[in-house]
């Protein structure tokens, strides 16, 4: 099952477009979570710790998936890097 529920406009309206920027802007790495519901993406994450308004440690995560096809066949830099969702933590 994937992650990343959030909308990039619902992360911002939690977490800040500050904040939002800053994780969009991080080098993502593979998560090595498998899919257990079938999905075949291969699944990559970069994320952000922040204090929320509560006063609560929380970590802003963007999801990114690839088909294992085309991380065979192409330089990482030649693939789409689109933020599937977001998450907070």
């Amino acid at each position: 099952m994937r992650k990343g529920d959030l909308t990039r406009e619902q992360a911002i309206e939690r977490a800040g477009l500050e904040l939002v920027e800053k994780v969009e802007g991080l080098n993502c790495d593979f998560t090595g979570r498998l899919q257990t519901d079938g999905d075949k993406a291969v699944e990559f994450s970069a994320g952000t710790n922040f204090i929320d308004q509560d006063g609560y440690n929380r970590v802003l995560t963007a999801y990114y998936y690839q088909d294992p096809e085309d991380l065979d066949e192409n330089d990482f830099d030649d693939l789409d890097w689109e933020i599937s969702g977001y998450e907070i933590c």
